[in-house]
């Protein structure tokens, strides 16, 4: 039997809702339950629910803009705290640049909208990000066309470790690296950041925002049920090892036979082969037995372990 939590009631009444169902803030719409949801809107709604999850050892689930995130349970046991801490503030400027301080529970969309119409360079490129600033800094995303990661314009970063203790680290932290962050290794959570972002016309930023957006409409499914990328692209190393034209694990699982393949409702994207979509009411076991699949095609084909770029629980 799954255990319960009255403390949770007891701290926060109805703000804490139960068996709730999360399928609306999953881009993958997955039919999946919490056994508790909790939304954050302060740095002291965070302090108060991370502290109590530590000191009566609940478990909890962060999410943020479910884009980054999938599961194969049917119910996420204890709290899954969605982040909906949304402010942006100008700390300092200059002739030459702003400092913001942003919140994680931030959308990316907004983010990117709202600097560019300030003339803040910086985001531009990650217009059709889909998620939070937060998860974008937890992922460390990217954009390639040309090479920019929303983690470029960091100063320093709050964060909130896993009993419930604040405080500040500058960028060199976060350790950033392809698709990585520190932050996946410690489980501290970023609350919010100060961003360097230089002053640029804004017609020119709005102008390589929409070129990148429009470059996603024409490599990527839009307005369909999906994380996004699903594996990690491989290395230079293993591309070198293994005399591979591309580091793409799109091309790697369209080479092994696996665009469109479906199980389920879940289907491996005709457009980009590394995207899955759910094009209905798609299990959780068959997204796994979906993504065994994909894994071990490309292993037969070019003896390359694929690793999943999206959060699995």
């Amino acid at each position: 039997m799954t255990q319960t939590y009255p403390i949770l009631e007891q701290t926060f009444g109805d703000r804490i809702k139960k068996d709730f169902n999360l399928s609306p803030y999953l881009t993958m719409k997955m039919q999946i339950v919490a056994q508790y949801y909790f939304e954050p809107t302060s740095i002291e709604d965070w302090q108060r629910i991370v502290t109590l999850t530590f000191d009566h050892n609940i478990p909890f689930l962060v999410l943020g803009g479910g884009s980054n995130l999938t599961t194969f349970q049917g119910t996420i046991p204890g709290v899954t705290i969605r982040n909906r801490y949304v402010h942006m503030t100008t700390i300092d400027e200059t002739d030459t640049y702003v400092d913001l301080s942003i919140s994680s529970g931030y959308p990316m969309g907004h983010v990117v909208k709202e600097t560019v119409k300030r003339g803040l360079s910086g985001f531009e490129y990650h217009l059709g990000l889909p998620g939070t600033l937060g998860g974008a800094i937890y992922m460390n995303s990217k954009w390639t066309k040309p090479i920019s990661y929303v983690s470029d314009r960091l100063l320093l970063g709050t964060l909130l470790d896993k009993n419930g203790t604040l405080f500040q680290q500058p960028r060199d932290y976060f350790e950033f690296a392809y698709d990585y962050s520190t932050l996946q290794q410690t489980g501290d959570i970023f609350l919010e950041g100060v961003f360097r972002l230089s002053k640029e016309d804004p017609t020119i930023l709005e102008k390589r925002a929409q070129e990148a957006l429009e470059y996603r409409k024409q490599t990527q499914p839009m307005g369909v049920a999906t994380v996004g990328c699903f594996f990690q692209n491989i290395s230079k190393e293993e591309q070198s090892k293994y005399n591979l034209p591309t580091q793409s694990a799109g091309y790697l699982i369209d080479q092994a036979g696996m665009k469109g393949k479906r199980v389920g409702d879940f289907h491996v994207s005709e457009k980009h082969a590394n995207f899955i979509i759910n094009s209905g009411y798609g299990k959780p076991e068959d997204l796994q037995e979906l993504m065994r699949q994909v894994k071990e095609a490309v292993k037969n084909k070019y003896t390359v372990e694929l690793i999943e770029e999206v959060r699995v629980i």
